[in-house]
């Protein structure tokens, strides 16, 4: 569960399945990243009902969902692409919202970050976003992948590109976690 505090400072920590941290099982995590972005997408239609509105509950659970993909990114992070990296800082418009996501072990992790009173969320549309912004940037580091292991080696050029785009992913994914619990009204 990400903390978010009055003046938008982020906190959050989690630990990776041990079933799924096994590093041979990287093809299991990306079925399991892709399954629970559909699953997020499933859950946004279904709390719409009759109504066309997502309701207090409903918030929660799509956070939940959101995590839960967060956690997949991080993972194939951390296990399959940059294992050996402890700490990263990632940043969107110039530091204005800024997260820094570090290793204390194999398996646990933790960030923090801040979201400035002067950035702007550009996506105020739950749909919108998820269904243009997340799901290219996912096509994208599915793409990226691919392309990396078509030869059947991943260059250190590759790595850093595919590590890249999972940077993008988890600052998306924050965002829209940090839009969902402030500022997304029932729509």
């Amino acid at each position: 569960m990400i903390e978010i505090s009055k003046d938008y400072e982020l906190k959050s920590f989690g630990r990776f399945s041990e079933d799924l941290s096994i590093p041979e099982r990287l093809k299991d995590r990306l079925l399991e990243l892709t399954g629970s972005f559909k699953k997020v997408g499933n859950l946004y239609l279904s709390h719409l009902g009759d109504d066309g509105k997502v309701t207090g509950l409903e918030k929660k659970e799509l956070v939940e969902g959101l995590e839960e993909v967060l956690i997949f990114v991080v993972m194939l992070r951390r296990i399959d692409f940059a294992p050996s990296q402890d700490r990263v800082s990632i940043e969107k418009s110039e530091g204005k919202f800024k997260l820094e996501l570090k290793f204390v072990e194999k398996s646990l992790w933790q960030f923090t970050g801040v979201m400035l009173s002067d950035y702007q969320i550009r996506n105020r549309n739950f749909k919108e976003w998820f269904n243009v912004t997340l799901s290219d940037e996912i096509k994208k580091f599915l793409a990226i992948y691919g392309s990396a292991i078509a030869d059947k080696e991943i260059t250190p050029d590759e790595r850093s590109s595919i590590t890249a785009q999972l940077d993008k992913l988890f600052l998306e994914i924050v965002e829209m976690i940090v839009y969902i619990e402030r500022f997304m009204l029932f729509q």
